[in-house]
């Protein structure tokens, strides 16, 4: 284990016995670049990120009387970033972002074919129903991967098994493949041959 970072022990110190603002101030200047990158690769919109680091540095003010001056403060500060993307994914906000992710996808196409904004409105409600009725880790494992995290990632972040993982992604995207192909309005139609690709590329 690296020698902890002499500068860091100084500003938890005064932060935790003095109430220093300062050196408050200088850790959450040090800390708050690498969190957003960390951040911003899950999540993609940057008020987003900033609004979870915000609520991040308040509780780690409001704890400061019981923090260990000995720690490692990097480490730490992820942790709870850690579990605060965890409750973002928990949110209906991912789910908002899910759906604006599948708009874009589709939007080009139905600008081109305006004849298919009725259908296409129709399948993101019925993607946003499809997703409240899954079973609640297939849902939050289908939200991962479709914001970029692996198997492996996903499986470390909600205790599951990466075969797990994979048995709740194929049976999130049979379902999803069903319904869009059961829609009436779509059959053997362009406009759900390009919605299954986008399906399928977004859950690889």
């Amino acid at each position: 284990m690296g020698q902890i970072p002499i500068i860091h022990q100084q500003w938890l110190k005064a932060i935790k016995e003095r109430n220093d603002t300062t050196a408050y101030a200088e850790l959450y200047q040090y800390c708050w670049k690498d969190l957003y990158q960390h951040a911003i690769r899950r999540i993609f919109d940057p008020q987003d990120v900033e609004d979870i680091l915000q609520e991040l540095f308040v509780q780690f003010w409001e704890k400061r009387h019981t923090i260990d001056i000995q720690m490692n403060l990097p480490a730490y500060l992820k942790g709870m970033l850690k579990y605060k993307i965890i409750d973002f994914f928990n949110s209906n906000k991912a789910k908002d972002q899910l759906l604006d992710y599948w708009s874009k996808h589709v939007f080009d196409y139905v600008q081109q074919h305006p004849e298919e904004l009725e259908t296409y409105l129709n399948l993101e409600k019925m993607l946003e129903e499809e997703l409240e009725v899954m079973p609640h880790n297939m849902r939050q494992v289908l939200l991962l991967k479709w914001e970029y995290l692996s198997i492996r990632e996903i499986a470390l972040r909600m205790g599951l098994s990466e075969q797990t993982v994979k048995n709740n992604l194929s049976e999130a995207s049979k379902r999803l493949k069903k319904a869009i192909i059961g829609y009436q309005n779509v059959q053997n139609s362009s406009f759900s041959i390009l919605l299954i690709f986008i399906l399928e590329e977004l859950s690889k």
